[in-house]
């Protein structure tokens, strides 16, 4: 799966592959994430590095994201930007997405349950509980993980 822009191309099947190659290595999940972006660079290091800041955000206890009850959602809704604890009510429209902007939720969903007992399990559950492109964010996550 390709995303075209402008300036750039993002291959998310490179980004999967490098990811991998660095836990095969024993680097840990958001670890191997952000050096995979590093190592690709361009554009996948400035896209990845707003999927790695919200889900830092999302986990610190102490940020205003991190407290609210549907944090996920809250999230992806103000990725790229930090939550100041507005209220928010998701919608599907208000959650509908460019490819770019699927790739890094389905990332965030990913980091954020990378360290779980079962963590395409809950990184899908945790998908379906909020608005948007479910199926193709289940698509990436899946990828993420050699599912099918």
């Amino acid at each position: 799966m390709k995303m075209q822009r402008e300036d750039a191309t993002l291959n998310i099947e490179r980004f999967y592959t490098q990811v991998k190659k660095h836990l095969k290595d024993g680097v840990i999940y958001s670890d191997a994430v952000q050096l995979a972006a590093v190592i690709i660079g361009g554009e996948t290091a400035r896209l990845v590095s707003s999927a790695v800041n919200k889900y830092q955000e999302a986990i610190y206890e102490k940020t205003e994201l991190s407290k609210q009850p549907n944090v996920d959602e809250c999230a992806l809704a103000s990725m790229g930007k930090l939550w100041h604890g507005e209220h928010f009510e998701g919608s599907t429209a208000q959650m509908e997405c460019t490819e770019e902007e699927i790739f890094l939720d389905a990332l965030y969903f990913v980091l954020k349950y990378a360290d779980k007992q079962e963590p395409l399990k809950d990184a899908l559950a945790a998908n379906e509980t909020v608005c948007g492109d479910k199926e193709a964010r289940k698509r990436i996550i899946k990828m993420a993980y050699d599912a099918k």
